[in-house]
Formats: C-alpha cells, sequence, structure tokens
C-alpha cells in the first residue's frame, strides 16, 4: 500500500510539474528561482529503461528525478508519453547515492519493522492504464546497478535486474518475470 501511495505522489508530483511548464513565462521564471526549504529545484535529468518479461517488452522513456519521502530518497523515471509508467529506485536514506558505494537490490518489502541498511535498495516498475495495471517488484539481490557522479550530477547504469510479478495486478501474459536494463542520469540541486 505504501509504495502505491508513493507512485501516486511521484505521478502527481511529476504531472504538477508539466502542468507548470505551461505557465506564462513570468510565472515560470518566479518558480525557478523559488527556493524551498533551503533548496533549489534540480534539474531535470532523463533515464530509459527496457522491462522484459515473457514475449513483452516495455520501455519507460522520459524525465528523472528525485523526492524524499518518510525517511526514504525516491529516484523516479516517469515515461513521456504514459504518465502512470514509472520506473523507481528506492533507498533507506535521504542521502544521495555515492559512486563506488555498494547498494544491495533487495525484496521490496514496505511492511516490515525496524530501520533496515542504508545500502539496501528497491526496485520498481509500474504501468497504469485505462485498460491494465501491471507492476513489479525486486527481489533479493539480482542484477547490478553501477552510480558515478560528477558534481550534482548523478547517472546509474543497470542490467539484469529481476523483477517480480505482482500477483495482485499483473494477468495473462504480464504475469511472468521481469528483468529490466538501463540508465538514469539524475541531479542533487
Amino acid at each position: 500500500m505504501k509504495a502505491r501511495l508513493i507512485l501516486v505522489g511521484l505521478v502527481v508530483a511529476f504531472t504538477s510539474c508539466q502542468q507548470k511548464a505551461n505557465a506564462p513565462q513570468a510565472i515560470a521564471v518566479a518558480a525557478a528561482n523559488t527556493v524551498v526549504a533551503d533548496h533549489q529545484a534540480a534539474k531535470e535529468g532523463h533515464g530509459k529503461i527496457t522491462l522484459k518479461a515473457g514475449s513483452k517488452t516495455w520501455t519507460v522513456d522520459g524525465k528523472c528525478g528525485s523526492v524524499t519521502n518518510t525517511g526514504a530518497l525516491i529516484v523516479a523515471v516517469q515515461d513521456k508519453d504514459i504518465a502512470a509508467k514509472v520506473f523507481t529506485v528506492s533507498f533507506n536514506t535521504l542521502n544521495y547515492p555515492q559512486a563506488g558505494k555498494a547498494y544491495t537490490i533487495k525484496k521490496s518489502d514496505y511492511m516490515s519493522e525496524g530501520k533496515k541498511p542504508e545500502t539496501d535498495i528497491y526496485v520498481a516498475f509500474s504501468q497504469i492504464t485505462e485498460k491494465e495495471q501491471a507492476d513489479w517488484s525486486s527481489d533479493d539481490a539480482s542484477g547490478t546497478l553501477q552510480f558515478t557522479t560528477n558534481g550534482n550530477e548523478i547517472k546509474c547504469k543497470f542490467s539484469g535486474i529481476k523483477l517480480e510479478p505482482s500477483a495482485v495486478y499483473n494477468k495473462g501474459e504480464n504475469n511472468s518475470v521481469g528483468i529490466a536494463s538501463g540508465e538514469m542520469t539524475f541531479y542533487k540541486n
């Protein structure tokens, strides 16, 4: 349930950003100069992720950014054509990923109590359309992620990340294990 709330929050945030882009120039300039909680809004990044499950392939290609929520950093890529098609990487910390630091992909477990290691991350892919909803989330420790940093810019390349289908939402051909690969670039500020 928490994952759904986070996904909905990210979709609303990205959609809001998209609507602001259509504002008159004076409002856009004012918004670009607005400082929130002593932090400048981060530059928009980009990502392209492919998920192969069964004989189907899904691609998320669009803007990438991060948000903090309940003590966690969530990096998301939202598709440019289907706003509710999102790839996320969730961290157990508010800190941005560091180059050379080892992170362990874990099974998405939002219901367990207690503090989890800061090096554990959770990966998910979700698509919601009028016709279907399909979700996949990480199993334990499959695939690789590599982060590189250059000032405020963070790049992530990954491949072979095994994602388990949702027993609730994935039906038919969508109910098969997916393998995610791709890259994303996002910014601290």
